[in-house]
């Protein structure tokens, strides 16, 4: 797999190792450089023992982060509960998409003046706002074949705006796999991104590769699509802040709790009651979640009842999510401003989500309660109407322009 020898390779060339443990593959990292975990392959019955021993790998040579990629379904399926429970967040979740390089679409519309070059050697550091920047291009002479790893750099009146990465695996699945594609946000929505794609893929065709592969966001799903990518598979992917895991390193009792929560174990949490107070579980977990949030994650709306019993406090979004929409009416009723309230890194609104989703229900419920329409998320700097706009739902672009005051 392309990207299991993309991870492999990264530690090779910056002096990590890479560690095997029946199952579970991971890269060591650095103070400087994230782990990576490889796709587990994990049973139901070694899996605790096993992430219980990349914990503590962790604890003692601590990364600069960590990555777990995992395909849909893992392995074993509560994976990502499991993670959670050890101080691992919730990541963005793949679309893995392949395409036939000699049905490339070669059409773009870009800005004029545009211009791609090949450069593994100039450093983005100072680009402001480009996503990816401090990515590491490994030099010819540490890479496994000649070209392996070729980054391509997008400049527009006169200053760097966008790149991309090809890397080109060998061997019975060898493929070109399609890396850290950035664009600034001021660049962005003109065919820039495309444009940087469409010359990775153009090389790798040149080098004789008939398929690229990679993953992408929902966001960039349809940029992609247009040059003739097509959906393979999902994924999922966690991420442990190690600051986060040194300064609260979850208790065995706590991982116990996490993981009863994500798998609705009433049996066991009944016997954790004593444990913990209403104040424990309304402090966030070592990954920053709260524990109705866990709940919510792992679709354990029984879970999330004992929780409520337990003395944890539950959100709009909580409730809707867990399926209890009278109560999200309730709280909103009681409290209309929480239809401001942000979530998750990217500051979302409620409004956000119910975009994204394309949830007309939620919508409705919101907008009801007067919300600030011009709340932007922090990733890109968007209103709830521009990704209601960007997703296609029509349906809730006109209900949020219909809810605006006239000017």
């Amino acid at each position: 797999m392309n990207h299991t020898a993309l991870f492999r390779q990264e530690a090779a060339v910056l002096g990590g190792n890479v560690f095997s443990r029946e199952g579970l593959e991971w890269t060591s990292g650095s103070p400087q450089v994230p782990s990576m975990i490889a796709f587990p392959e994990l049973g139901p019955e070694q899996a605790g023992e096993r992430l219980d021993e990349l914990m503590h790998f962790y604890l003692r040579h601590p990364p600069k982060g960590a990555g777990c990629w995992s395909l849909d379904p893992p392995q074993p399926v509560d994976l990502g509960v499991r993670l959670l429970a050890r101080g691992f967040q919730v990541g963005w979740r793949p679309h893995w998409m392949a395409l036939d390089l000699g049905g490339v679409q070669t059409q773009n519309v870009s800005p004029w003046g545009l211009s791609i070059v090949r450069d593994n050697i100039s450093s983005l550091d100072k680009v402001k706002g480009l996503p990816y920047a401090q990515v590491i291009i490994p030099s010819e002479r540490t890479a496994e074949m000649p070209g392996q790893w070729t980054r391509f750099i997008a400049r527009w009146k006169g200053k760097i705006v966008a790149h991309s990465v090809v890397f080109l695996s060998s061997g019975p699945e060898g493929a070109a796999g399609i890396y850290h594609v950035g664009v600034v946000p001021r660049a962005r929505k003109m065919g820039i991104g495309k444009a940087v794609t469409l010359a990775a893929c153009l090389y790798a065709r040149d080098k004789g590769y008939r398929y690229a592969v990679l993953n992408s966001t929902e966001a960039g799903r349809r940029t992609y699509q247009s040059l003739g990518f097509e959906t393979i598979g999902e994924g999922w992917t966690w991420w442990l802040v190690t600051d986060r895991l040194l300064a609260h390193p979850p208790s065995p009792q706590e991982v116990k709790l996490a993981e009863a929560i994500g798998q609705g174990r009433l049996d066991v949490l009944h016997t954790l009651r004593s444990q913990f107070d209403a104040a424990a579980l309304n402090r966030p977990m070592t990954n920053g979640m709260s524990w109705m949030q866990l709940a919510v994650h792992g679709r354990q709306p029984a879970a999330g009842e004992w929780l409520l019993g337990a003395g944890a406090v539950c959100t709009v979004l909580d409730a809707w999510d867990l399926g209890w929409k009278e109560r999200a009416r309730q709280l909103l009723h009681d409290d209309p401003a929480a239809a401001n309230q942000l979530y998750g890194e990217w500051d979302k609104t409620l409004l956000h989500v119910a975009a994204e989703r394309g949830d007309e229900e939620l919508t409705r419920l919101v907008l009801g309660a007067a919300p600030d329409l011009r709340l932007k998320d922090k990733a890109y700097q968007s209103t709830s109407l521009d990704w209601a706009r960007h997703f296609g739902h029509n349906g809730i672009v006109e209900l949020i322009e219909g809810s605006r005051p006239p000017k």
